[in-house]
């Protein structure tokens, strides 16, 4: 099965702060606000919710296919997941532009600041929706250019290609009535608890009313695990264990990834979401969101544990 992934490919550029920036801040000055904070080195990661994605489904032995676009600078990452074994033929490169790229200074209080330059992401990634194959696709709709966003849908619909769509962290750049469009028809909705509190606010609608726009809603909730509702159905999906706890960041992504795939192997999305909390535990173990290596044998024994530990529930 082709599953297509839309959304962002980003670098990720992380620093730390050794001190608060609250000591360097003055508080009767912060309308001519103007610090600067030497940080402790800069690790870069390669992100952006496609490549995290397209990452994890790699992981599990799939290809998946990357609709996106990269800047001048977007080589190396263009070259990582050519060796991951991901699809990036319609990948498009913005020579006029730098790959999007996060600029994140966290201070000793877990503080964070964050410069967002969305570079090539402000372009549409282009690709063509009426050549694929609907009786064998799959795919979803993650954060990224917002043309992409809210044209995806309604093609995918159109040629009959299930989708999962995951406005997530670009709420703020969507209206209302874009998100209700966007929504209709799709395989699932997919968001954490907060987010779904936000589109509940922006659209007007219930969660009633917004499972009666889509096949299903799954909310991802931390350390509390996640949570499909399905027509009258409701199914509690526990956390997997992880060895150590490193990063959260990027586990989301490899939820997505693991649902992806559970879907591909047309398993009942109860089933499918087990996958995703699985590969998730993975990622939270790993600074970084395409640092994990998982082993198949270990991925099985921590999926048939997970399952057992559902039907428990």
């Amino acid at each position: 099965m082709r599953i297509y992934v839309s959304g962002s490919l980003a670098y990720d550029r992380i620093m730390n702060f050794g001190g608060r920036f609250s000591d360097h801040i003055l508080p009767d000055k912060i309308h001519v606000l103007n610090v600067c904070f030497n940080v402790d080195g800069m690790q870069e990661k390669l992100g952006g919710t496609a490549g995290n994605i397209a990452y994890g489904l790699a992981q599990l032995g799939e290809s998946p296919v990357l609709l996106a676009c990269l800047g001048a600078d977007g080589q190396r990452y263009l070259d990582w997941m050519v060796q991951q074994g991901v699809d990036t033929s319609q990948v498009r490169c913005i020579q006029e532009e730098y790959t999007a790229g996060a600029f994140i200074t966290t201070d000793q209080s877990d503080n964070q600041i964050t410069g967002f330059n969305p570079g090539a992401m402000k372009y549409p990634c282009g690709c063509r929706v009426e050549r694929m194959e609907p009786g064998n696709s799959l795919a979803i709709v993650a954060p990224g250019n917002l043309e992409d966003m809210t044209r995806l849908p309604a093609e995918f619909r159109e040629v009959g290609i299930p989708f999962i769509l995951d406005p997530g962290q670009s709420l703020n750049i969507w209206s209302g009535g874009q998100l209700m469009e966007a929504m209709q028809g799709a395989r699932a909705l997919i968001s954490n608890d907060y987010e779904l509190e936000m589109i509940r606010r922006m659209t007007g609608l219930s969660l009633r009313g917004i499972l009666e726009r889509v096949q299903a809603v799954i909310t991802t909730k931390g350390e509390q695990g996640s949570v499909l509702f399905q027509g009258q159905r409701r199914v509690d999906i526990p956390i997997s264990p992880a060895g150590e706890l490193k990063d959260p960041t990027g586990a989301g992504d490899a939820y997505r990834a693991g649902l992806l795939k559970g879907m591909a192997l047309g398993l009942d999305l109860a089933e499918a979401c087990l996958w995703g909390a699985v590969l998730a535990s993975y990622a939270v173990a790993c600074y970084g969101t395409q640092e994990y290596n998982l082993e198949r044998e270990d991925f099985n024994q921590r999926l048939a544990a997970l399952g057992a530990a559902a039907r428990l529930a």
